[in-house]
């Protein structure tokens, strides 16, 4: 009996090996033998339907999940892949309550919360479910910020907002936070950076795509101001209802702290939204703001300096070698053995505030404390520094205390 065991081991290892080294088909094939000669074996349920993940067989890995979830009731992280599943058949409802479950059944599932937390930015549940993230959540969509267009945002308003917010998040799950500094609307057109960067990484060369890519870029000098950009982008009314993000800067070789981006598609839309955004910051704040138009990210120009320079109304200086393009195809046969359900899908975020937007304003927070960035006292006086933005900053924490003075309080 023993030694039956052991060889089962063996197989379900060699099976996530296979899984592991992206090698789909192969899995795929072994997991459907293990389950027909082990049907009440819950595991090997769960690995294929992992597998099935993978690979984008939403419906079969909800079968594979449920089956699993059927030997063993209470098995969390099945539970926590059927969310996965559900969400991506876009059955809302059904993801919240699998997530909601798995966390019922082991609470230091960091895994279950991120994803409800990520589900809840863009969808408001139906069905009544006592998660205090879910509570918690819905308390913020009342309380958001009261923005008028013709009105002067002030440091007052993110004051307190940040109070009411933080309260909410306070009472109910101070302990839950997300890695996360980026703070996303509109982000419905996927943009592929991960696969453009790694392009770049592994041959120095600018992908094909990245030609066409052009923002407008708002840098601000303190975290308040970054609060207020937030304010605004979240009620920006574009005609292309461009995505846009608000973040602080964690790269190395990369300037100004705190910024907002809005992507466009050409330069006549990037000069129309740079116009667009300027008459709205000079209603909305008092900021001196840098507001720019750029071509791409900052390290392709650092690369390659004529691929940074842009001209409105002819051809830009530098264009696409065309000698790329079998090195960019090099990386797409490596992202076509991916996971692909380790990809986020990307969906419009609801107007107002949600608990993932004030778990990244945590952090900007803490941010914000590491560069001497003294204006966030105003905000709040005790700011816990978050490790992972910490650990990220180390390389240029001395360098910012030396150069950037502090705010006054």
């Amino acid at each position: 009996m023993l030694n039956d065991s052991l060889l089962l081991q063996e197989k379900i290892n060699k099976l996530v090996l296979l899984y592991e080294k992206g090698l789909f088909k192969e899995a795929l094939l072994e997991a459907k033998y293990l389950v027909k000669k082990n049907p009440n074996i819950s595991i090997i349920y769960n690995i294929y339907g992992v597998i099935n993940l993978a690979i984008e067989n939403w419906k079969n890995s909800v079968e594979c999940f449920s089956k699993a979830i059927s030997i063993e009731p209470t098995y969390a992280e099945a539970y926590y892949n059927l969310g996965i599943a559900q969400d991506n058949l876009e059955q809302m409802e059904e993801a919240i309550k699998s997530y909601t479950k798995a966390i019922e059944i082991k609470p230091d599932l960091g895994r279950a919360h991120e994803a409800l937390i990520h589900i809840l930015s863009f969808y408001n549940p139906k069905k009544s479910n006592t998660n205090p993230c879910i509570k918690a959540n819905k308390l913020l969509q009342i309380q958001s910020y009261n923005y008028k267009s013709e009105k002067k945002i002030s440091d007052t308003d993110v004051i307190n907002f940040f109070y009411r917010s933080n309260n909410i998040i306070s009472q109910n799950i101070n302990a839950l936070s997300l890695n996360e500094t980026e703070i996303f609307r509109n982000n419905t057109i996927d943009l592929k950076c991960e696969r453009h960067f790694k392009v770049f990484n592994t041959f120095n060369i600018i992908p094909d795509y990245c030609f066409g890519c052009y923002k407008v870029q708002i840098e601000v000098k303190n975290v308040i101001e970054l609060f207020k950009l937030y304010f605004i982008f979240d009620n920006l009314k574009l005609k292309n209802n461009n995505p846009r993000k608000c973040m602080v800067e964690l790269r190395p070789k990369v300037e100004a702290p705190y910024k907002g981006f809005i992507y466009c598609n050409s330069v006549k839309e990037a000069d129309e939204v740079y116009n667009q955004i300027n008459i709205i910051l000079n209603k909305n704040t008092n900021l001196k703001t840098s507001a720019i138009i750029k071509r791409g990210c900052s390290e392709f120009g650092a690369a390659y300096p004529e691929y940074k320079k842009i001209y409105k109304n002819k051809e830009q200086p530098m264009k696409y070698n065309e000698k790329w393009r079998i090195k960019e195809k090099k990386i797409d046969d490596q992202l076509m053995q991916s996971d692909n359900s380790k990809k986020r899908r990307l969906r419009n975020n609801l107007a107002g505030t949600s608990v993932c937007d004030i778990l990244i304003m945590r952090n900007w927070l803490g941010y914000a404390k590491i560069i001497g960035d003294a204006s966030y006292k105003k905000i709040i006086e005790d700011v816990n520094i978050p490790p992972h933005i910490e650990k990220k900053l180390s390389y240029r924490l001395l360098k910012y205390k030396k150069e950037t003075p502090p705010s006054p309080d």
